[in-house]
């Protein structure tokens, strides 16, 4: 493949306690540098089948599908048809990319981890779909999610433990990244549904800032909040698939260490005390190669923020989003999702009208705070724990990220330390707009951090 095929020598990760080997999968490794044949499409086909019939039987990170091998046959053709007459192909050609089952992609049903029948949830492919294939790369298939991103059971196991959960919603297309099976997978956040699964995957998770990334072409749980984002096993390609695959994205180049700030109050109270040790820790290390630390009061009540609102904001529009689904297929949905939307259905749209307000309001307030106080970055742990067990029946908390959800703000989880074997991802969180400089400035993060794992 020219160099592309993912080693299978000093590439393993290890995973803790369990048997099952964990392959290096870097994206930014992988892209397309040269002319490509058929023979090098082919050859990225055969090694993600050999991953998959190995790995996944294990860790269930992606919706069966019954003709696999035939679809991506068909996909490996209709690229290069579609890309015969260049002289040089695209920089995703033959990487597989694993897309959440909330997104709608051609030849593949969209069940959005719910019973409902197919037909119920047909929709055409959106413009990140179309871009991904723009690029060349192939669908490695549709990955496991929570029903409708909101709550209820899940297959998917987590590669570095399978007695733990990978996290939720975007648990599939976490897990297959951490697996090795794909370098790029695609999720959505709404409170934590990206940033839980990395952390607890031992892999780099993004969260573009709210409206960044176009979602048409999806199953939306929450207009209002829902954000794109992305998986890669190192921070180099998450960089890499910003840069493809958010519109008009300008790289930032710094010549300083980021002003971190980290929010006083109830917030960091919200995280176990084996996590915050590990936290200030961190923080002490990257103090002393120069950082500059400052601890602010942050524009929310915390008890507004972290009360029910956020809650009820979501319900109130999953009821309004669901509302013929539901009066149709009622009977199809699982007991927390059906919940959800009863209690949505008490939310009224005055209610509603004013928590987008709020959202306006903290956007801009958080804004005018990280310039009078000079933040480049707030950070914290990426969440409040490690990986529960899976008979403890949670997929994640949101206390660590739905705030910077809820101001819209773009948000990274890179993996930076581990509690008896688990991971725990460390949060960057910018400005609303400010993807580009996010990832600018928690590039020295990561690597400073790296350093001290």
């Amino acid at each position: 493949m020219n160099g592309r095929r993912m080693s299978e020598d000093s590439s393993k990760i290890d995973p803790g306690d369990d048997d099952m080997q964990l392959a290096r999968a870097s994206l930014a490794e992988m892209l397309c540098t040269e002319i490509e044949t058929e023979v090098s499409i082919a050859e990225a086909i055969t090694h993600y089948l050999e991953r998959f019939a190995e790995l996944e039987p294990q860790i269930h990170a992606f919706v069966p599908e019954e003709q696999l091998e035939l679809r991506l046959n068909r996909e490996k053709e209709q690229l290069l048809a579609s890309f015969a007459a260049l002289p040089a192909k695209p920089e995703l050609w033959g990487i597989p990319v694993g897309i959440k089952d909330l997104i709608h992609v051609e030849g593949l049903p969209t069940r959005a981890g719910s019973q409902l029948p197919a037909e119920a949830l047909i929709g055409k492919e959106g413009t990140l779909i179309k871009r991904l294939r723009g690029l060349g790369a192939i669908i490695a298939g549709k990955t496991v999610t929570e029903e409708f991103a909101y709550q209820g059971p899940i297959a998917t196991r987590n590669p570095r433990n399978l007695a733990h959960t990978p996290g939720g919603s975007s648990a599939g297309s976490a897990a297959a990244v951490a697996a090795g099976m794909c370098p790029l997978a695609v999720g959505t956040q709404t409170l934590r549904s990206v940033l839980a699964p990395a952390s607890f995957c031992g892999v780099v998770g993004f969260k573009a800032s709210y409206g960044r990334i176009p979602m048409d072409g999806l199953i939306q749980l929450s207009p209002s909040f829902d954000a794109i984002g992305f998986f890669t096993q190192d921070f180099h390609s998450m960089e890499v698939a910003a840069e493809l695959l958010i519109p008009d994205f300008v790289p930032r180049q710094i010549s300083r260490k980021p002003v971190l700030g980290i929010p006083q109050g109830v917030y960091m109270q919200l995280m176990s005390d084996e996590v915050k040790a590990v936290f200030d820790t961190q923080i002490e290390s990257l103090e002393k190669l120069g950082y500059q630390v400052k601890h602010v009061k942050m524009p929310w009540q915390d008890e507004l923020i972290y009360g029910d609102a956020m809650l009820r904001f979501i319900e109130g529009e999953m009821a309004r989003g669901h509302e013929d689904l539901f009066e149709q297929y009622a009977g199809y949905y699982g007991e927390p999702v059906k919940e959800g939307i009863a209690r949505g259905k008490q939310v009224t749209d005055a209610e509603l009208k004013t928590y987008r307000g709020m959202q306006l309001e903290l956007r801009q307030n958080l804004e005018v705070l990280m310039k009078e106080e000079g933040i480049d970055l707030w950070v914290s742990p990426a969440q409040g724990g490690t990986a529960p067990k899976l008979e403890e029946n949670r997929t994640g908390w949101a206390g660590m990220t739905a705030v910077w959800g809820f101001a819209g703000c773009p948000a990274l989880s890179i993996p930076a330390a581990s509690i008896d074997n688990m991971p725990l991802g460390f949060q960057c969180v910018g400005s609303y707009g400010g993807d580009e400089w996010l990832l600018a400035w928690s590039r020295e993060v990561a690597r400073d951090l790296s350093m001290n794992k």
